[in-house]
């Protein structure tokens, strides 16, 4: 696009799990739709950075009481004020949760149910649990619906639990797994199916109004469009800006979340954690692929780009992981991230989603976490707000809802492999040992959008094992380079500032 206009009805500012649902909705519809990520690939910020829950009922009580720390002090840990049935928040997570079958067989993304206990064993954690129950019982419906454990039947449930615990809440089908890159990338590769444009590495640096147009301004050229969705997450306040004024400010707490070694999987049936208590999480959580802890308190930053880890909160998290499930150590942990969650200051307990004031063309969408759970039938409300505003809405009849997935080929069984193999000889060459991914199925991410080596592994797994790419990073990048047709020093790890093996610009 570099030199060049393009022309669009929509421009959507931000590649993560808000952008892409939103570009997809537009899809069903007969428009020009563009998104722009400033990063090399999708999913690269706050979307990938989560648990991969999406959740309700007795978890999402407990991430009331989580999140009511960026509430205003003194606000009490009731129903009245943690729990809006108005808000956009609970209407979305609540329709949101039940939407996404339909959405996950059709784009062929894998899940699975997460049993959940909320656990105790000294007092004050019993008086914590007692607070789930007087939330979820006020809330009602869902929320309620869980049931108390004795001894003997949490550790039916989950046998290698710390033996001090005394009681529990338990709910059987409140939290879906999911691995949320698998889940964006999917969203936006039947975005571009229908055909939505995505340009990747493209920053916006400036948005000019005309009386009934806007004109994006980017690294790589301009676009032309009518209306702005702005889904850029923590840097929204800066694209905001530079459409209008603002009346609301951005404020960010972040979280470390640790990955453990897969062979601990048979530790773990589900997911567990102590009550949670204003800005404080404590759980351990099996996925399909590895154990994830997150131990700790919800730290306030200025930056939302502050994504670091330490070792200092590795091991502080581990030990008290341990107070869960004792059988874990450091030696288990194979990898770290920190994920920054976002808050308006006009409504801190609810999604922000409104046109600029003074440019009834540019619309900001704000969205709070939980922010996967409701991304459907947000997606509904920000396309009936555009027609709202004017946008003509004409049913795209060749509108395709469905994807197939990469074939893996460590899930397959050998009348699977045997078809594939006839196909691309290339699935019979494993890459990655860690997490058995092959050649082919490295071929198939390129061919799929993959550009770095994070778009393999989010496409694939490839380096998400305990060598964490140190064996196969290589030869992943030499594949990319192959399938791309570039120089193996143009690959990058996740776009242009991020040259591998540390080769400079």
């Amino acid at each position: 696009m570099e030199g060049n206009v393009l022309e669009a009805d929509v421009a959507i500012i931000g590649g993560g799990i808000t952008g892409v649902t939103i570009a997809r909705e537009l899809s069903k519809y007969k428009l020009g739709v563009v998104l722009v990520e400033r990063g090399g690939e999708l999913c690269a910020g706050a979307s990938k950075a989560t648990l991969g829950h999406i959740y309700t009922g007795l978890n999402m009580v407990g991430s009331m009481i989580l999140k009511s720390v960026v509430l205003p002090p003194g606000t009490p840990l009731t129903v009245e004020a943690l729990h809006d049935s108005k808000a956009l928040l609970s209407q979305w997570t609540e329709e949101g949760f039940y939407d996404w079958r339909q959405t996950w067989d059709d784009l062929d993304i894998k899940f699975k149910y997460s049993p959940l206990l909320v656990v105790a064993k000294d007092d004050d954690q019993i008086e914590d649990l007692k607070k789930y129950v007087m939330l979820g019982e006020s809330a009602g419906g869902i929320y309620g619906d869980f049931k108390q454990l004795d001894r003997e039947e949490i550790f039916k449930y989950e046998p290698n639990l710390n033996k001090d615990i005394k009681t529990a809440l338990y709910a059987e089908k409140h939290i879906v797994d999911i691995f949320p890159p698998d889940l964006v990338l999917a969203i936006a590769e039947n975005a571009v199916m229908n055909g939505c444009k995505i340009l990747l590495n493209t920053e916006v640096v400036g948005i000019t109004k005309q009386k009934n147009s806007q004109t994006v301004k980017t690294n790589n050229g301009s676009i032309k469009t009518r209306f702005v969705i702005n889904a850029a997450g923590g840097w929204a306040d800066r694209v905001s800006d530079m459409g209008g004024t603002r009346n609301w400010g951005l404020k960010y707490n972040k979280t470390q979340i640790i990955i453990l070694d897969r062979r601990l999987n048979g530790l773990l049936n589900g997911t567990v954690r102590w009550p949670n208590r204003p800005g404080q999480i404590h759980l351990v959580q099996r996925r399909s692929d590895n154990i994830l802890v997150e131990c700790g308190t919800y730290d306030p930053t200025d930056d939302p780009g502050n994504t670091g880890n330490s070792r200092e909160g590795i091991l502080s998290g581990l030990k008290i992981a341990k107070t869960l499930l004792p059988d874990i150590s450091e030696k288990d942990v194979i990898s770290a991230f920190t994920g920054v969650r976002v808050f308006n200051t006009r409504y801190p307990a609810d999604h922000l989603v409104e046109f600029l004031p003074d440019n009834a063309l540019l619309l900001n969408v704000i969205i709070r976490l939980p922010g996967i759970i409701g991304a459907l039938p947000m997606a509904r409300y920000v396309t009936a707000m555009l027609e709202k505003a004017g946008l003509e809405l004409k049913e795209n009849d060749q509108f395709n809802p469905r994807r197939k997935r990469i074939p893996c080929i460590r899930e397959a069984n050998i009348e699977e492999r045997s078809k594939y193999l006839a196909v691309r000889p290339e699935y019979g060459r494993i890459v990655c040992r860690c997490e058995s991914v092959s050649e082919g199925e490295i071929m198939d991410s390129v061919s799929r959008g993959a550009q770095t080596l994070d778009g393999v592994k989010f496409r694939t797994r490839a380096s998400m094992g305990r060598c964490q790419g140190n064996f196969c990073g290589a030869k992943i990048a030499s594949i990319l380079a192959k399938e791309l047709k570039q120089p193996i020093e143009d690959i990058t790890k996740k776009g242009t500032s991020s040259k591998f093996a540390g080769l400079e610009q």
